[in-house]
């Protein structure tokens, strides 16, 4: 049995409360489980990378309100993150935030359904400002869920939590692909709109039945709430966050410098287009590669992480960004992409699995939201920036040069991640950890 960081600390500063929860643990293992693998297929069929920017197209929209698509989503989902974390504070219980945020993100997917099938009623201008309204209200919550979904984990799993994450990354990739081609089906067969329609609401049925799992979550009330404040005042806490937590300060120059070192990533399709070594149909080849390695790394990852401990999946996963930015240098046929895609495929899986993991380990027992939220509002600007920075590059030098500047950018972060100090480690001399022999150096 593996055994977290912030499992030791739970155990020490409230061990009934640690108790009682562990009484939960299976069936709460379950139904997140559930609820995880459900949404997954469910929210591909409402892909903001894919079907989106098909649908907003289809509608008349340009390249501007093409690439508005991602822009929200962005904004949407990191920007809200300290606002989440910061609802969580003087609470003793999460689940029911937690719940209301679910029911809210489902309100914004019924929302976009219900714009889409305003077509034929209402012009093609009314319809998309309509849509970027409901599809923003969609993003934001994706972005306020996010610490206090990763706290209630945190909380409800304190055993093996990586299988957790091994099991919903190999589940939701599996589902994930198949809902791809579903919606791929769908769409090939049917008429605009009717495609297009059919798939959202497939995604609100679908993402409407794991509310029930959420509502099924047990949870106890913690003993020991953070004490709430204002929202300024959270937002001030930040930088004495992590002045005061040399660890934490490490991890996120890490993960800041591997964050960006994705940059060159969105230009290795281009490029092999660009060359003629790809065909455009190799290209949904790949991004089923990426999904799969995604899926299957990803459980590996999570799994090594489990026993590990998740600073070894920051290593493997910047090991794995080198691996794929070299190969995109390389190129030169179909078979190097697609090792090259299920290196990156894996490199994604670690953000997923480490991120919030580590923050969760890192974190004082009453201030895990807080982690959770500033890890990912810190990191958006280095995903962001990375990919505009290396199109300025590209057209000043060449996609070989972004490749290489990526790589060694991924070798810097490597390296900063051997630098990092194992949660557990740390535990183990800060924390009285008699009777959990699953607490690893």
């Amino acid at each position: 049995m593996a055994v977290g960081a912030d499992a030791a600390r739970l155990q020490a500063e409230a061990p009934e409360y640690a108790r009682l929860m562990s009484a939960h643990q299976r069936r709460n293992f379950l139904f997140l489980v559930l609820d995880g693998a459900t949404f997954s297929f469910a929210i591909t069929l409402l892909s903001e990378t894919t079907i989106i920017p098909a649908f907003v197209q289809s509608l008349g929209g340009g390249a501007v309100l093409v690439g508005m698509v991602a822009a929200v989503y962005a904004v949407g989902k990191y920007l809200p993150q300290l606002v989440g974390a910061h609802l969580l504070r003087g609470r003793s219980r999460r689940k029911p935030l937690l719940l209301a945020i679910v029911i809210a993100e489902r309100v914004g997917i019924l929302a976009i359904a219900v714009t889409a099938q305003l077509i034929g009623v209402l012009d093609s201008t009314t319809i998309l400002v309509v849509f970027f309204i409901a599809f923003g209200g969609y993003a934001i919550t994706t972005g306020l869920i996010g610490p206090v979904y990763g706290d209630f984990l945190a909380k409800a799993i304190t055993r093996n939590r990586g299988w957790y994450y091994a099991i919903v990354q190999l589940l939701g990739g599996v589902l994930g692909f198949t809902a791809a081609l579903v919606a791929e089906n769908i769409i090939r067969t049917s008429e605009f709109p009717q495609g297009i329609q059919l798939c959202f609401w497939i995604c609100f049925a679908l993402s409407f039945l794991s509310i029930f799992f959420v509502a099924g979550l047990k949870e106890e009330p913690y003993p020991h709430p953070d004490a709430r404040t204002s929202l300024r005042a959270t937002v001030a806490e930040i930088p004495g966050v992590i002045r005061g937590d040399r660890s934490y300060a490490r991890f996120l120059v890490a993960r800041c410098v591997l964050a960006f070192s994705t940059l060159g990533i969105g230009f290795v399709v281009v490029d092999g287009l660009a060359k003629g070594v790809l065909r455009p149909s190799d290209a949904a080849l790949l991004a089923a590669v990426f999904i799969l390695s995604q899926a299957l790394l990803g459980f590996a990852l999570a799994a090594i992480g489990n026993y590990l401990g998740f600073k070894v999946v920051v290593i493997i996963g910047g090991s794995l960004i080198v691996a794929g930015m070299v190969g995109a240098v390389i190129g030169g046929a179909l078979p190097v992409y697609v090792v090259t895609f299920i290196a990156l495929g894996g490199a994604n899986a670690m953000t997923i699995i480490a991120d919030p993991n580590l923050s969760i380990e890192l974190a004082p027992t009453k201030s895990t939201s807080i982690y959770l939220g500033t890890t990912s509002t810190i990191l958006a600007p280095f995903f962001i920036a990375g990919p505009l920075l290396a199109g300025v590059l590209a057209l000043s030098a060449s996609y070989e040069v972004v490749f290489i500047v990526a790589a060694c950018v991924a070798v810097v972060g490597v390296v900063l991640a051997l630098r990092m100090r194992e949660p557990r480690s740390a535990a183990l001399e800060s924390v009285e950890t008699v009777g959990l022999p699953g607490v690893q150096p």
